[in-house]
């Protein structure tokens, strides 16, 4: 049985991810987590999951944590600590990864790395030009685990975009604005975006990006992988706010809505200093697909899903508007 080491375990994409590994039954999963050892915790996460409390900010701590002959999942992002300290504690990691002679490590990174470029379709090898501190960073992480795993275990990135979904963050202000807020703002708002591209992948679509890069017995060294719903063309915000409205039983605008062209926003995206200022911006999974990989969710369904819990969350339960 594969042990599947996480960190990071707590957060979106790690709790879907322990959820699902665990529901297949195939593999042994540790995680390794800050929190206080209580019954209450342990009780969040699945039976058949090994909770295992440390630091990585800690070496002794990692390297227990870890083992030989495993695959490492790679969650962790700092917020608000800086650049230093994530490079740090990412070097904790690895240095914990080579001493204990890890098999491969899965780092889940973000699309956001490759910031301002021109192109309107981003793949790979496209160049990374990120502005804000959390691309910049981002960027420089992905470096430093490609450059240090070299000789001494397998690695591996993937870049997913605004990844989506029940109790995720993207979407949540747009429902939001269409349930509760001012029709006349949200109206400009449409007018303004109009099909400027979303750039929204599912996360169970993520999830199952990440469980190929665990089954691929390949060696992939270092190599760079997007995961997007980027293919399907409702993956704008017209589409997206139309089918919010209708769901969410959002009457439609009573004045027609005037499309403003794609560089006015463009100009204000760079304005306001957006990492990413290109509306017609689409990232290509391709090279993902060419190993097999197939997306389990469709992007319609995902949105469906999405509005369904939205609905029963915060309409029908009538908890208010979401933070």
């Amino acid at each position: 049985m594969n042990t599947i080491a996480i960190v990071g375990a707590s957060g979106y994409i790690g709790r879907h991810l322990v959820s699902e590994l665990a529901r297949v039954g195939h593999y042994r999963i540790k995680i390794l987590t800050r929190q206080k050892a209580t019954d209450l915790a342990d009780a969040a996460w699945p039976s058949n999951v090994e909770v295992i409390y440390g630091d990585l900010e800690d070496p002794e701590s990692v390297s227990r944590f870890l083992e030989p002959d495993i695959t490492v999942v790679n969650l962790v992002y700092l917020w608000d600590v800086g650049e230093l300290k994530n490079l740090a504690i990412t070097s904790v990691l690895l240095e914990a990864c080579k001493i204990r002679r890890v098999k491969r490590l899965i780092h889940c990174s973000t699309a956001a790395v490759v910031g301002r470029v021109p192109n309107d379709e981003v793949v790979e090898n496209t160049d990374c030009r990120p502005i804000t501190e959390y691309g910049i960073t981002k960027l420089k992480v992905e470096q430093l685990i490609v450059s240090t795993a070299l000789g001494h275990f397998d690695a591996a990135i993937l870049r997913p975009t605004g990844v989506f979904g029940p109790g995720g963050e993207p979407l949540r202000k747009l429902a939001n604005d269409l349930v509760n807020g001012s029709r006349l703002r949200n109206y400009f708002k449409s007018c303004l975006f109009g099909r400027r591209r979303m750039n929204l992948v599912h996360i169970a679509n993520v999830v199952a990006a990440i469980q190929f890069l665990i089954q691929r017995s390949e060696h992939i060294g270092g190599e760079i992988y997007i995961v997007s719903d980027d293919d399907d063309a409702s993956n704008n915000f017209a589409d997206i706010e139309q089918f919010l409205m209708r769901t969410l039983d959002c009457a439609n605008y009573a004045l027609p809505r005037i499309s403003l062209p794609l560089g006015v926003l463009s100009l204000l995206l760079r304005c306001l200093g957006r990492n990413n200022i290109n509306p017609r911006c689409n990232y290509v999974q391709g090279k993902l697909q060419s190993l097999g990989f197939k997306s389990p969710v469709a992007f319609e369904d995902g949105l469906a899903e999405y509005a369904a819990w939205y609905r029963t969350t915060y309409v029908e339960g009538k908890s208010g508007v979401a933070e």
